[in-house]
């Protein structure tokens, strides 16, 4: 583990976590899941497809929330994997909550 490495990663996540509006209670939930499914990079996409695409019935904003948050986590150009990426997408959260 390289936390310098997570936190640059998470420092460039938190900034586009605030640059799209994202629901951060809803990239929560998203880190959640991947946590759920140890670490399973297709469980989550396809999760987040669903989500995005075919969700059950919520409200619009939540699936442009998701749509988003699909478009952020399959752009995400990080060497990280695992359990190293859910450290960073949850350190993300915190930095966006805290304004960083």
């Amino acid at each position: 583990m390289d936390w310098e490495i997570i936190t640059r990663e998470a420092e460039g996540m938190a900034r586009r976590f605030k640059q799209n509006g994202v629901d951060l209670n809803e990239a929560k939930k998203v880190l959640d899941y991947y946590v759920y499914k140890r670490f399973d990079e297709e469980a989550l996409v396809r999760y987040l497809q669903i989500m995005a695409f075919n969700p059950p019935p919520r409200s619009k904003r939540t699936q442009r929330y998701y749509q988003k948050l699909y478009d952020l986590w399959l752009n995400w150009n990080t060497g990280l994997k695992g359990r190293d990426k859910a450290r960073a997408w949850g350190w993300a959260i915190r930095l966006a909550k805290a304004g960083g």
